[in-house]
């Protein structure tokens, strides 16, 4: 008779106890060990025919180098998919399909995309632009990407050395000047953008490599970073996880013995890039 008053009073009180505190240790568990899935699209911006293998070397840093170079992201899988921006839709930017947009570097000069490619140029700027202007997707653009989403908003792009300014030669020449390599970067004013990056006195370094550069920074975007020879570094809009970066985040420098150990500054860029996909 004792042992039955036990289980129907505080026992019974102590076993929902002990069986809520073993549901929430599950819930724990499961939270802190499940997989987070991000499901990323690269934007090709080069002239060249489709190949989804280009930008291998960035595509394998946000697939697979970032997860083992940092704690937060070890358990998020990351998937890109790749298309042309001759080949870009409306449906390929849906929300519900993808987290985050890549706008891809690109090495032939804009005014090279001349008939049916300038065409499918210009649409999918305005494609972009929309996107922008009406949702909350994080777009990243990088070098090239980056000056296409100033070219969308109306910026100026144009030749780093004045000498070339307004002109329309074959190819990049060789003797104009640019960005390239080891550079120094001015951090301008406080963003997310910039997280584990503040202890550096406002400065960070990363890898350049480009003849041309935006000259003008159109609204609704500010510009947040500055180097010595190019005024805008990293572009954003403010509330909006969409950037442009001039350099090349997926770089490491190199210090004689391989890329520096650790985490270098601009994988940290692309880092807090693609925790705002996952916080949104």
């Amino acid at each position: 008779m004792m042992r039955g008053r036990l289980i129907g009073g505080p026992g019974r009180k102590l076993i929902v106890i002990i069986g809520l505190c073993i549901a929430i240790v599950l819930i724990l568990l499961y939270v802190y060990t499940r997989e987070h899935k991000l499901n990323g699209l690269l934007v090709d911006l080069e002239l060249a025919a489709p190949d989804p293998s280009r930008h291998g070397h960035l595509q394998h840093v946000l697939t697979h180098e970032l997860q083992a170079e940092i704690p937060s992201l070890k358990k998020t899988r990351v998937t890109l998919r790749y298309v042309h921006f001759a080949d870009l839709t409306r449906k390929d930017l849906d929300a519900g399909a993808v987290d985050f947009v890549i706008l891809s570097p690109q090495s032939t000069p804009w005014y090279k995309y001349g008939g049916e490619a300038g065409h499918k140029l210009e649409l999918a700027k305005e494609l972009v632009k929309d996107f922008v202007l009406q949702g909350e997707m994080p777009i990243l653009g990088i070098c090239g990407g980056h000056q296409f989403l100033a070219l969308a908003f109306g910026g100026w792009v144009d030749f780093i050395d004045p000498k070339f300014i307004g002109s329309f030669p074959e190819r990049y020449p060789k003797d104009a000047a640019s960005e390239r390599g080891e550079v120094v970067i001015q951090i301008l004013g406080e963003d997310p953008i910039f997280e584990g990056l503040v202890q550096k006195c406002d400065r960070f370094t990363v890898m350049e490599s480009h003849y041309e550069e935006v000259k003008i920074v159109p609204k609704p975007f500010i510009n947040l970073a500055k180097s010595a020879v190019c005024q805008a570094q990293l572009m954003g809009i403010p509330k909006k996880p969409v950037y442009g970066v001039a350099f090349h985040p997926e770089r490491c420098p190199d210090k004689g013995n391989g890329p520096t150990a650790g985490l270098c500054d601009g994988r940290q860029i692309l880092a807090n890039f693609l925790k705002m996909a996952s916080d949104k």
